[in-house]
Parts: C-alpha cells; structure tokens; sequence
C-alpha cells in the first residue's frame, strides 16, 4: 500500500486511482516537463474546439439518441422496448445474459426476449443499453496510455453510474436515468485525455508531477462536459458533469456533489479491491462519509459484481 499523503481521503483516493491510470504511482513535486505540457495545451485546445477530432472525441453511438427518446415516453411497451432492442445482436445477448444473471436472481430462465425486457424492467433495460452503446467508445483506440487506462475507466464509469443511480433513488430524485448517465459518461474526459497522451508519448519523458495530474484532470473534466453537451445529453446529466468544473474548494452543486461523492466510492471500492489503496485511508474514508451513502454504495457495487 502507498502512504497517505493528501489532506482529505477522498484526494488520496482520487490520486491514487490517476495513478493505476497513468502507470506513475508516486508523482513528485516538479514543473511540467515538455511532455505534460504539450499533452495539457492540447487538451485545452480540443475542450475550445468544436470537437470534431474524431481521432481523440468519441462519436455519439448512432443508436443512443432513439433509445433515449423511447425511455422518454411512458407509453412505451415492453414489446415495443424488446423489438427495439432485438435490432442489435450484441444488445439482444447481453438483455439476455443480464436477465438470467444473479443480479436478479430469478427461480426460473428467461427464454424470450420479451420476458428478458420484463425482468430487467424498464430502469434495468435503460441502464444496460446506455452500457451496451457506450462500452466500444471505451474500446475503439490503444495506445500506450490508452491500453492501461480504457480497461480501468470503464470498469469505474460503470461503478458510478450504478452508485449514482442508487444514490438518486435514495434521495428520491425523480430522474435517475440522468444520473446513470452522467456517471457513465463521468471518465470521458480522461479516456481523450489518454489518447492525448499516446499521441504525444515518444518514452523519453513520462507524465510524472503532481501539477500535470491536477491540470490534467480539470482538462479532462472540461471535456467531459463539452462532450455532453455536443452529443445532446438530458439537461440534468449535462448539469452534473459541468459543476463537476467548479476550482478545489468551492462549494459542488447537489447533483454535481452527488456525481462526485459517486466516483470517489466506485474509485475506492476498485482500489480496495486491487490492493492499491493508499495507506489509513480505509478507515478515515469510512468514518467521514455520510454512513448512509457509504451503506448504500457498498451494497450497490456489491449487488454491481454478481452480474456476471
């Protein structure tokens, strides 16, 4: 385990899981080397751009916008929801194998797509075809940073969406969905932000202080904002991830403060399960997180783990 170095658990948390991201696990105090700085210029220029680098920005998944629209309206029948879903292979076997998952641990088989649609449900469905578009945009380039990074901030994004999610509903917030995909889309920003970095990377020079990991991530959360908006995202995700921008002791909005308070539960509860969890913050973060939303989150990446 690292030392704990940072003043509150949740920053330990949050360094040490742009550590397992950037394959430097002990930043040092030092200027930005030429290599950081050409990766943070860039990424200021792409989050004033118009983002149509799609070398670095995902495109939208062509689907996502119908499926939205469709989880929009009450009226919308599960076999209207299932004829949808079964235009897509890859979403008809994953409804299926989601379905008949421990997750929801069913006495017997869902056999048909229709009964699939059913027992998921229409927040399971909503939840599952936002992962089913989004996952290739996670997949889609590899890189010497991307290759390390794609992998673990997928596995996160999908942590705190579910966390979020969870955290929405026990507040009572009336849209979820918003929630789930604001956590979904919460790592977009570092995902560009590591396509950067294999774009630039020539081995001579690694992205190793502790400045470049602040102004690296406040690029990334820029992007990820920028990212939302251009593809359209409902107002309250868009929302969530914008305050996500506010400078280091200003005081989040509550969904943005919710979205935050997300990751940092999803990072810990991956670290934890790695072994890379920065020493004394288990306990420390433990004790000074709202017990409840604790509670709910473990339980929530507890129940996140028997899908499969």
């Amino acid at each position: 385990m690292q030392a704990s170095t940072a003043e509150h658990p949740a920053d330990d948390i949050q360094r040490a899981f742009l550590g397992l991201l950037l394959g430097v696990h002990s930043p040092l105090p030092l200027a930005l080397n030429r290599f950081e700085l050409a990766a943070i210029r860039r990424l200021d220029s792409l989050a004033d751009s118009d983002l149509n680098d799609h070398a670095l920005v995902p495109r939208l998944p062509a689907i996502l916008p119908r499926l939205m629209t469709s989880f929009r309206d009450p009226a919308t029948s599960s076999r209207e929801l299932a004829d949808l879903v079964g235009r897509d292979l890859v979403s008809v076997s994953e409804v299926m194998r989601l379905a008949n998952s421990p997750f929801y641990r069913r006495s017997s088989e869902a056999k048909t797509l229709e009964q699939a649609v059913l027992v998921l449900g229409q927040r399971g469905l909503r939840q599952m075809m936002a992962n089913v578009m989004l996952k290739p945009v996670y997949n889609s380039q590899r890189g010497h940073f991307s290759t390390i990074a794609a992998p673990l901030l997928w596995e996160q994004a999908e942590k705190t969406a579910a966390v979020n999610a969870a955290l929405a509903r026990a507040n009572d917030e009336t849209d979820e969905f918003s929630a789930y995909l604001a956590g979904l889309c919460s790592n977009l920003g570092l995902l560009i932000g590591a396509r950067v970095l294999d774009g630039l990377f020539d081995g001579s020079e690694t992205p190793s202080s502790e400045l470049f990991r602040e102004q690296w991530l406040q690029a990334a959360r820029r992007l990820t904002a920028a990212v939302a908006r251009a593809w359209d995202f409902p107002d309250a995700t868009q929302q969530a991830l914008a305050g996500l921008q506010k400078q280091s002791g200003v005081r989040l909005p509550a969904p943005s403060q919710q979205l935050y308070s997300a990751e940092r539960f999803s990072q810990y509860h991956g670290l934890l399960s790695r072994g890379r969890l920065p020493g004394g913050v288990d306990m420390a973060f433990s004790q000074m997180a709202p017990a409840e939303h604790f509670s709910i989150a473990m339980q929530t990446l507890a129940r996140f783990e028997r899908r499969d």
